[in-house]
């Protein structure tokens, strides 16, 4: 079927540039490492504002539910580090720098999207704060859709379009935040569910 999306193989597309305008919005605060280095982890919370289903089924299979309510969600996960000179309060000198992705990961509905898709992104920082992200992941898998971060005036936008090969199963769009936290990488996860077999395994010899 004709579309702006299709391509000759199935693409993933992460297109993103993220930048603070809503009353949702705030920003990253990088922490430094060594010399001229910083330290990003956060999520990128995202609230469902509006869908626009065909009549085949919703878009990710989403809860039609969700959409339109006050409560977030989806949110990316974040880790990352990018290169910037100091200023003179000790925050990273205003400007657009690539950043090393080390861990990303978002899932909205049936759809997840990651850091092994090979891609870049830029963080834009203003006044010490990365307050915008932009790049682009693409895979060539089947049956994955894209998903961009929109630079609008206020609020701040992202759209989601669900077309699997010649299927179309409509388009999925809302505002976001950022915000600073600790991500749980997978490792970590791994670790401690280790420790938690451990445990019990003790436990059972035990007894």
């Amino acid at each position: 079927m004709g579309s702006k999306f299709a391509t000759p193989l199935p693409v993933v597309c992460f297109i993103a540039s993220l930048l603070v305008f809503s009353s949702r919005a705030a920003a990253f605060n990088p922490q430094p490492e060594p010399p001229g280095k910083w330290y990003v982890e956060g999520f990128i919370d995202m609230w469902a504002d509006a869908m626009d289903p065909t009549d085949t089924a919703p878009p990710f299979g989403i809860d039609p539910d969700i959409v339109g309510d006050a409560s977030s969600d989806f949110a990316a996960s974040v880790i990352a580090r990018f290169s910037a000179y100091a200023n003179a309060d000790d925050k990273p000198v205003d400007g657009l720098y690539d950043a090393e992705m080390e861990y990303f990961r978002l899932r909205i509905g049936d759809t997840t999207w990651d850091e092994t898709m090979p891609g870049t992104m830029q963080f834009q920082v203003t006044d010490g704060l990365v307050t915008a992200c932009s790049g682009i992941y693409t895979v060539t898998m089947p049956d994955h859709p894209d998903l961009s971060f929109a630079l609008p005036s206020s609020p701040a936008t992202w759209e989601a379009h669900d077309e699997r090969g010649d299927v179309d199963l409509g388009v999925v769009t809302g505002t976001y935040s950022l915000r600073d936290g600790t991500v749980p990488e997978p490792t970590t996860l791994g670790l401690l569910a280790l420790g938690g077999l451990a445990m019990i395994r003790r436990r059972t010899t035990k007894i």
